[in-house]
């Protein structure tokens, strides 16, 4: 394994270097202290992943990812102390696959953030090529005219940003459902993920609140650090306990969703590590609801939609850029 760490500070990059060099599969490790320097070293370098600072001299992390996506496509990731910015979102739309918070250097020393952040530096450098997995059997509900659908409701974890954004893009602002996403995301980066996403879709976007109920055309996000979940037919904010890790859950949105909604739900798992949302679509099935799953080929980490599909809380498996077209004939659309 190949990886490109971009950064103007050595501290930053020599620490990095440490918590990479504890594993064997990182047999290379390359540094580079401006955007220039990163453009020149992925051309000659067959990189799996570049660890890439935003803001330095030179050259910045956004021209350098525009450059390397056109010239020679490698994995990004962007570390950026932004988090108060859609701006930091920028790099997605120049084809960055995540964006995480620069780490403070005191974090290293929590084994949970560093066991994490390691697994997902692994994940994104990693080809992901388990058995391909084909769409179950299933044929699209009969639309009479009366819409049976009246919430959506979708989960997402690594690559899930960027992935959202191209699936939500088609929707039109007179779409006639709720939307309710859980993006994993770190505590102050869903303010401006919000704000982002809100300028790359024509529906409305906004961080869900307490007693919420999204209408027509609108999206809420679920607030880091705070689970989303249905009770007497609202949305709720709950500070209970992680689950899988995860704090706010797609698990947890799903299946408090599939009891409010049973058929008239519909269930969308995209890109992302572990196995939350697996079995959020086992229960929105169960009670007779749609669930949609990205495939292998178009996700990032193939790791929360294979793990629904091997439960069988797939009813369709759908390549990213076929999503939105397929919501709207669902939902009587087209």
């Amino acid at each position: 394994m190949k990886i490109l760490i971009v950064d103007d500070s050595a501290l930053l990059r020599s620490i990095l270097k440490q918590v990479l060099q504890s594993y064997a599969d990182v047999t290379v490790l390359y540094e580079a202290t401006n955007g220039r320097q990163a453009v020149e070293m992925n051309r000659t370098h067959n990189l799996n992943l570049i660890i890439m600072d935003i803001t330095m001299p030179i050259m910045d992390g956004f021209e350098a990812t525009e450059i390397i996506m056109k010239e020679k496509p490698a994995p990004v990731l962007i570390l950026s102390n932004d988090v108060d910015s859609a701006a930091s979102f920028r790099a997605l739309n120049l084809g960055a696959l995540e964006v995480m918070k620069k780490p403070e250097l005191d974090e290293f020393n929590n084994p949970a953030f560093y066991r994490d952040f390691i697994t997902k530096l692994k994940a994104l450098a990693s080809v992901d090529s388990p058995e391909q997995y084909s769409s179950p059997e299933s044929d699209t509900p009969a639309m009479d005219g009366n819409n049976r659908f009246q919430m959506i409701v979708l989960g997402a974890s690594t690559g899930g940003p960027k992935a959202i954004s191209k699936l939500l893009k088609p929707i039109p602002k007179n779409f006639p459902l709720g939307i309710i996403i859980v993006q994993h995301l770190e505590t102050g980066f869903d303010e401006s993920f919000t704000q982002w996403l809100d300028g790359e879709t024509p529906l409305s976007v906004r961080i869900a609140h307490d007693s919420d109920f999204p209408g027509p055309g609108e999206v809420v996000i679920a607030p880091a650090g705070k689970h989303l979940v249905f009770n007497q037919k609202k949305l709720h904010l709950d500070d209970g306990p992680k689950i899988l890790n995860q704090k706010p859950s797609v698990d947890k949105l799903f299946i408090s969703a599939a009891q409010q909604f049973e058929s008239q739900l519909i269930g969308i798992l995209l890109t992302g590590m572990g196995t939350d949302g697996a079995e959020g679509c086992v229960a929105i099935k169960s009670r007779g609801g749609y669930t949609i799953v990205q495939d292998q080929a178009s996700s990032t980490i193939f790791g929360m939609p294979r793990a629904a599909i091997e439960r069988k809380g797939a009813t369709r498996v759908l390549p990213l850029e076929s999503i939105a077209e397929f919501i709207l004939r669902l939902t009587g659309q087209e």
